[in-house]
């Protein structure tokens, strides 16, 4: 399993959002959606798409958790936004679980899990093509920052848990292109 948690605190609290203005009325959900699309779609050439999860971290303790149980998947940005506020609006999907779950006890019960690696994309960090412990059979989770990065208190909130960093490269991407850029790394160093 390979999971992305998209940190999107500024994000939408509800299903209230124009889909004609995502960027705007959605609080970015545009770039959630472009996540999902990288994910889900465009971003895995070899992994299995089943075996991809991605959780947003959204305003009042709110996640959604996207999986892909087999069939269709929305296809474009507006197609995930229509998904994500039909269940923001309290509908069910096959897609998307709502939870209730703040961003320190979400990242603590997933440095809990067995056989199972929690990281965090900082440029700062060392190189996933250099971390030696990076075990592609294993659970390995990847936080992302939004359009503004990480904020102060996430940041300490990541120090105290110490989450690891891992980095890309030296330069900024969006977290569409990180989820791809992940994937792709993972499907080199299991196909080696």
């Amino acid at each position: 399993m390979l999971r992305f948690i998209q940190l999107l605190l500024d994000g939408p609290r509800d299903g209230r959002f124009i889909l004609k203005d995502l960027p705007g009325s959605g609080k970015r959900i545009d770039l959630l959606c472009r996540d999902l699309a990288a994910c889900f779609d465009w971003g895995p050439d070899q992994w299995p798409r089943n075996a991809l999860e991605l959780i947003v971290l959204l305003p009042e303790d709110v996640a959604l958790l996207f999986h892909h149980p087999g069939g269709r998947i929305p296809v474009g940005e507006r197609a995930w936004a229509e998904e994500i506020q039909s269940v923001l609006d309290g509908n069910d999907s096959d897609l998307i679980e709502k939870q209730s779950v703040d961003t320190k006890e979400l990242l603590r019960s997933l440095l809990a899990e067995e056989n199972s690696s929690l990281w965090v994309l900082e440029e700062s960090g060392p190189d996933i093509r250099s971390i030696t412990n990076l075990d592609v059979e294993a659970q390995n989770s990847f936080i992302l920052g939004d359009h503004q990065g990480f904020g102060k208190d996430i940041l300490h909130m990541i120090g105290q848990l110490d989450i690891s960093p891992i980095s890309l490269g030296p330069h900024s991407y969006l977290s569409s292109h990180c989820i791809a850029s992940v994937i792709s790394e993972m499907e080199g160093m299991k196909n080696r």
